[in-house]
């Protein structure tokens, strides 16, 4: 095998495991002050990424209704969390939602955070 055979068989390689690689999809937080006051008022609101339609929202929303309602905003997708009881136990189920919806890391204040990174930082 020569150089240019070897060379092309190397793109070709990293080209297809480039299309298969997953997208992380992350959700949003307008800043760690509405998170915090989100989480003492029992409303808590994040943005989530534009793969969540409103059919997604109902769908896996429908789970959970003794923890939580979720508004969602179509335009801005911005979800609204209404804690049924405001507890760590209940806010940690907003986890389960996130996940259902393949969103697997939440950014606030430009600063990426794992959903376990996050409930421990903002909703525990």
């Amino acid at each position: 095998m020569n150089m240019k055979t070897l060379f092309i068989s190397l793109c070709i390689l990293l080209f297809s495991a480039a299309l298969t690689a997953q997208t992380v999809n992350s959700a949003s937080c307008k800043s760690r002050a509405n998170l915090l006051s989100g989480k003492e008022n029992g409303k808590i609101q994040i943005t989530l990424p534009e793969s969540v339609v409103k059919e997604n929202v109902e769908d896996y929303g429908k789970y959970y209704l003794k923890m939580f309602t979720v508004n969602f905003d179509e335009k801005t997708h911005l979800a609204t969390f209404n804690m049924v009881t405001n507890d760590e136990n209940s806010r940690r189920v907003i986890l389960r939602f996130l996940s259902a919806n393949q969103i697997q890391s939440v950014v606030v204040e430009n600063k990426v955070f794992t959903l376990g990174d996050f409930y421990d930082n903002f909703l525990k």
